[in-house]
C-alpha cells in the first residue's frame, strides 16, 4: 500500500475538511476524514459522540486503528483534531507530507457558529478549545512538514497554496 499522499492536521473548524475535499479531487484521489469513518462506525455523529464522556472514550479508541489505516492509504488524509494525542498516530506520521491548518480559538468559534449559544456557552467552548489547542500545539508543529494559516483565507485559497506548493501529491 501507497502512503498518504498528503495529511491535513488541525484544530476543529480548520478547515481539514473542506479543504482535503478540494485537494483530493484536484488529484483524483479519496479523501479520508478520520473523524467521519469512526463516527460512522460507532454509529452516531462526531458531536453526540465526543459530547458523552462515555462514548467520547470509544470515539478515542476505535479513532486510532482509523487513523492508521488511513495514513496507509493512497489518499488525502484530514486527520481528527485529536488523534495526535496517540503515540502511534504521531509515530505514523513521520515522513509524510503533513500540513498543519493552523486556526485561532477566535476563527474555530466563529467559523462552527456558536455565538448563538450565548456568551456563557461560547466562553466555554472557547475555553476548552483554548486547553485543548494548548495541548496539542505542540504536537501539531512536531509533525507538520508545512503550516498554513488559515484565520483570514478560505478554503479555496488554502487548496490552492497546497496544489501550488507541490506538498504531497
Amino acid at each position: 500500500m501507497s502512503p498518504a499522499r498528503l495529511v491535513l492536521i488541525g484544530m476543529p473548524a480548520s478547515g481539514k475538511s473542506s479543504v482535503g475535499a478540494l485537494v483530493a479531487d484536484a488529484w483524483g484521489l479519496p479523501l479520508l476524514d478520520t473523524d467521519l469513518v469512526v463516527a460512522e462506525r460507532l454509529g452516531g455523529t462526531v458531536t453526540e459522540l465526543l459530547a458523552d464522556p462515555a462514548a467520547e472514550s470509544a470515539f478515542r479508541d476505535a479513532e486510532v486503528g482509523v487513523c492508521l489505516d488511513a495514513l496507509d492509504r493512497d489518499a488525502v488524509v484530514a486527520l481528527g483534531s485529536g488523534a495526535l494525542a496517540s503515540d502511534a498516530v504521531r509515530g505514523a506520521l513521520v515522513g509524510l507530507p503533513v500540513v498543519w491548518l493552523q486556526t485561532s480559538v477566535v476563527t474555530a468559534t466563529r467559523r462552527l457558529g456558536l455565538a448563538r449559544f450565548g456568551m456563557d456557552v461560547l466562553a466555554a467552548i472557547r475555553t476548552t478549545l483554548d486547553a485543548q489547542l494548548a495541548e496539542r500545539a505542540g504536537w501539531y508543529a512536531q509533525a507538520a512538514s508545512s503550516v498554513i494559516d488559515t484565520d483570514r483565507i478560505g478554503v479555496h485559497a488554502v487548496a490552492d497554496h497546497i496544489l501550488a506548493s507541490g506538498e504531497g501529491s
